[in-house]
């Protein structure tokens, strides 16, 4: 009984003192205006070495598409859910190495309503092998308010 409880305590320690701190601001919900750019910032702290990557990816739901990720050589690989537009709509910069990453929404729409999603895995290489060493998720929620101009509203018959 003893043992279970110090080995309970220990897992305890090890997920909560090695775990990732990720943080995505504005947050917990943005109001925008339609037609405006937004800028989400994906804050990660708590790495447990300084010398392991970070494999970052933005997610978009209530039905859960990839918007990019951020791999091992740091290129921005877009997924399919950024093909939807005809006009590239996303763009991911690393702001501060390791540290602040920032994903530019253009001229949203009620169509980007939802929730965005960062989630980091911070990896390293040991024997020729990459593992993940922690996660973190964050998410904030996107809402949207209408913008009519008195055209729009005025119809002259």
């Amino acid at each position: 009984s003893h043992t279970l409880a110090v080995s309970f305590a220990l897992l305890l320690r090890f997920l909560v003192c090695h775990a990732l701190n990720v943080t995505v601001t504005p947050g917990p919900v943005v109001l925008v205006t339609e037609n405006d750019n937004l800028t989400l910032s994906c804050l990660v702290s708590q790495r447990k070495r300084t010398t392991s990557v970070l494999i970052l990816r933005w997610f978009f739901s209530p039905l859960t598409f990839l918007i990019v990720k951020m791999g091992i050589r740091k290129r921005n690989l877009y997924g399919n859910y950024t093909y939807r537009f005809p006009q590239p709509k996303f763009h991911l910069h690393e702001k501060t190495e390791g540290e602040v990453y920032q994903l530019r929404i253009l001229s949203v729409t009620g169509s980007d309503q939802g929730f965005y999603s960062c989630k980091v895995q911070e990896i390293r290489k040991h024997r020729d092998i990459w593992r993940i060493t922690s996660n973190g998720t964050s998410t904030t929620q996107l809402t949207g308010k209408k913008i009519y101009s008195l055209t729009s509203l005025c119809h002259i018959s």
